[in-house]
């Protein structure tokens, strides 16, 4: 990590010397902390919140207001997630314990899919056999009603996809009591959350 404090130079901009605020200090070994606590711990979040890529590039503005929204309200929910985007889907990720296994050997227990436009052929089969090795996909808001293959120009436009694997579809576009039933159950959860 890489901290940097602003430093007032002497007074009408003369050659006097910097001086550092006095809470630079404090600062820097609050980063220096953190950053030692997060290379130590491990990654422990089993939801992931999927990146609908394509469907911004299809200029759908809905999925990138979606996916913002569902983001703070999982958090307001004191749901840990990770963004999982379409590459992790389609290739990276291994299907593996149960879930969807990353590079750092977190696995992904539910995904949760904002509203979209558009779903890759690849990540509809890999969602298919995520849920047949046990994963939950959680489509919340409206579903794609495009399936892309190689390219947007051979996209099935006229075929919504079989979502009938998907363990809950929400079309109220909110994360609401039944999609956190449907969650994974957190390692920890307060007593009370910060709705400030």
């Amino acid at each position: 990590m890489q901290l940097r404090v602003p430093v007032r130079g002497g007074p009408g901009g003369s050659a006097a010397a910097p001086t550092v605020p006095p809470q630079a200090p404090m600062l820097a070994w609050y980063t220096n902390r953190a950053g030692y606590l997060m290379a130590i711990g491990r990654p422990a979040a089993q939801v992931g919140l999927y990146h609908p890529v394509h469907s911004m590039w299809m200029g759908d503005e809905e999925a990138d207001r979606s996916m913002t929204k569902l983001g703070w309200q999982l958090y307001e929910h004191q749901v840990e997630w990770d963004y999982f985007d379409e590459q992790s889907l389609s290739s990276v990720a291994t299907i593996a314990d149960g879930g969807f296994k990353n590079l750092s050997g977190q696995v992904y227990k539910a995904i949760v899919v904002p509203a979209s436009t558009v779903i890759t052929r690849i990540g509809l089969e890999r969602f298919q056999a995520f849920v047949k090795a046990g994963g939950k996909v959680i489509f919340v808001g409206k579903t794609p009603t495009m399936v892309v293959d190689k390219t947007f120009r051979d996209a099935a436009k006229d075929a919504a996809p079989d979502l009938s694997f998907a363990t809950l579809i929400e079309p109220s576009g909110d994360i609401t009591p039944r999609v956190l039933a449907a969650l994974p159950k957190p390692d920890v959860k307060l007593d009370a959350g910060s709705h400030g």
